[in-house]
């Protein structure tokens, strides 16, 4: 584990999570009359770099997904642009230029917008094909699913209702669903008897996953409380759910993230389809300074995990560091001083590149 410092520009903001793109990690702070993103190199401390600044007269919303394969970043955003009339827009942003295009919401998506969106509670999300959206409260019933596009020559965004049906015979859930794969319509959902239900978009049904006989930790002892909890017609829907089990996803990985007893365990979420059955693979055990555990948002990758939050980013990993991690990271040890846990200063990998008189283009990590 390793926790980097926060640049003072950002000491005074909520730090919201955007996502992982390689070994960049993208944040964005809270502020009301811009947005930035900012960047910061998981294995180089002092690496942070401010990639996208776009001042507003006041931003009401702005949520954040980052393409699996292309180096954009999404944001939907409801602010005053250059006007009092607020707009509700996609910005699409350039990881290799900081450039952005804006997208507005076209007018044949406004109805459907404005009367069954409800902004606090969606996730904007984005597959390989397709950038999506789902309201993330309903823990029973229908839930809320469209599907985004970008009409270039029109420089507008629609968005597609393809509502995820409810199970004829759903048992009782007191958590929120996570999307597997946004293209596939891929849900999954884990039920208060211990089961997995998975729906299949393209089938439009869902699959009970019992845990499999080799799974030894029991994700169903550990308690659940709803707080805000509604009831509709046809839906269930929680504001938030109390527990120390929590579930993040990046590209088709499942990361289960439990804390008890002052540590916070990892494990892999692992989906048999053949057999309809899941595996839990323990990832990794740590123990974060309380400044960092208190108030923090999590992102994921397939390797590691980070804790966001105004003092400080901890990086823990999910698998064991190749020898060229660990190689990297003690050229940085060399390099930045490490003051109460949080390291300070470092070394580009262009310097360790120049050191060492190498020319090659290709990365070292």
């Amino acid at each position: 584990m390793r926790i980097f410092g926060v640049v003072p520009e950002l000491r005074h903001y909520r730090l919201m999570k955007i996502g992982f793109w390689g070994h960049q990690l993208y944040i964005s702070p809270c502020c009301t009359d811009r947005i930035q993103i900012w960047s910061l190199h998981s294995f180089i401390p002092n690496s942070w770099s401010k990639l996208f600044d776009f001042p507003l007269i006041q931003l009401f919303y702005s949520f954040y997904t980052v393409s699996p394969d292309e180096p954009y970043i999404y944001a939907l955003v409801v602010a005053l642009f250059d006007c009092d009339v607020p707009r509700i827009s996609m910005l699409r942003i350039y990881i290799d230029s900081g450039a952005c295009d804006v997208f507005n919401l076209d007018e044949m998506s406004g109805d459907e917008f404005e009367n069954k969106v409800f902004l606090e509670n969606i996730v904007l999300g984005c597959g390989k094909h397709q950038l999506y959206m789902y309201e993330r409260s309903v823990v029973m019933g229908p839930i809320p699913f469209w599907k985004i596009t970008l009409l270039e020559d029109s420089m507008t965004f629609v968005i597609i209702s393809e509502t995820i049906d409810s199970d004829e015979n759903e048992e009782k859930c007191s958590r929120f669903p996570i999307v597997l794969d946004g293209d596939k319509r891929r849900v999954f959902k884990l039920q208060d008897n211990h089961n997995i239900v998975v729906y299949d978009g393209e089938t439009n049904c869902w699959n009970t996953y019992p845990p499999s006989l080799d799974t030894s930790t029991d994700l169903n002892l550990l308690r659940v409380r709803g707080i805000s909890e509604t009831y509709g017609r046809t839906v269930h829907r929680m504001g938030a759910v109390e527990s120390p089990l929590t579930f993040y996803v990046n590209e088709g990985i499942c990361i289960a993230k439990i804390f008890r007893n002052a540590y916070h365990a990892f494990y892999h979420i692992i989906f048999d389809d053949e057999r309809k059955v899941y595996r839990v693979m323990p990832a990794g055990k740590y123990r974060l300074p309380m400044h960092i555990q208190l108030r923090f948002y999590g992102a994921c990758s397939k390797t590691q995990f980070a804790f966001i939050c105004s003092t400080g980013v901890a990086f823990v990993p999910l698998e064991p560091a190749t020898l060229r991690q660990l190689s990297f990271l003690a050229v940085q040890k060399q390099h930045c001083k490490i003051i109460g846990g949080i390291w300070c200063g470092g070394i580009s990998e262009q310097r360790i590149k120049s050191s060492c008189a190498y020319s090659a283009t290709r990365q070292l990590l």
